[in-house]
């Protein structure tokens, strides 16, 4: 736990009091360590810890809103509207970051987010990528969005940058949609998956 806050305490003060900072847990705590952990954090003046239990405890998620300490984000890890019905019934986010890839793409994503603003909770998408800065941009309720820089492949976001050409670059925190490219404005790097495994 000190060491925890001392990573917490080194970032912000690099980083000053005049910017964002957020705390990923990764569903690493429990409860009670969540609960100790957010009284300790609430200095820092965190914009929110993501994800601090395991996604299907509502209770725990509503428990740690309900301290009002530090606000609570979540959303990552469910799949359906219905999930996120409950997650809002119970009062349990202030931010909702749902993972369009997860959640049955564009069209479900939508109806998420649109859900998440009847309740006004704000929604950011997980992760960087172009289908999540269309979503955000095209609506009032997403003050912000996620980006994943470049980094060495892993199983996950980061292939983004190798498997497609055309994801943004961030030019003083910003990000610039093209209007001039159809869909999304992503195209395949077929030189780029020839550097893959593709496994059926």
């Amino acid at each position: 736990m000190h060491r925890n806050l001392e990573l917490v305490r080194a970032v912000r003060e690099v980083i000053g009091d005049h910017i964002d900072l957020m705390a990923d847990a990764y569903m690493g705590c429990t409860l009670e360590y969540a609960q100790r952990m957010i009284r300790l954090l609430e200095k820092y003046n965190l914009r929110w810890i993501e994800e601090p239990v395991i996604p299907d405890d509502v209770a725990a998620y509503a428990a740690l809103k309900a301290m009002g300490r530090v606000p609570i984000a979540g959303g990552e890890h469910e799949f359906t509207i219905y999930g996120f019905r409950q997650l809002l019934d119970a009062k349990a986010v202030d931010y909702i970051q749902f993972d369009t890839n997860r959640v049955g793409g564009v069209t479900q994503a939508r109806k998420i987010a649109a859900l998440a603003e009847a309740y006004s909770i704000p929604v950011i998408p997980h992760a960087g990528q172009l289908h999540n800065y269309h979503i955000v941009m095209a609506s009032y309720n997403s003050p912000m969005a996620e980006f994943f820089p470049i980094s060495d492949v892993e199983v996950g976001n980061e292939l983004f940058w190798y498997i497609f050409q055309g994801e943004p670059r961030p030019d003083d925190g910003s990000i610039q949609l093209n209007e001039n490219l159809p869909g999304l404005g992503l195209t395949i790097n077929e030189q780029a998956l020839e550097e893959f495994e593709i496994s059926e």
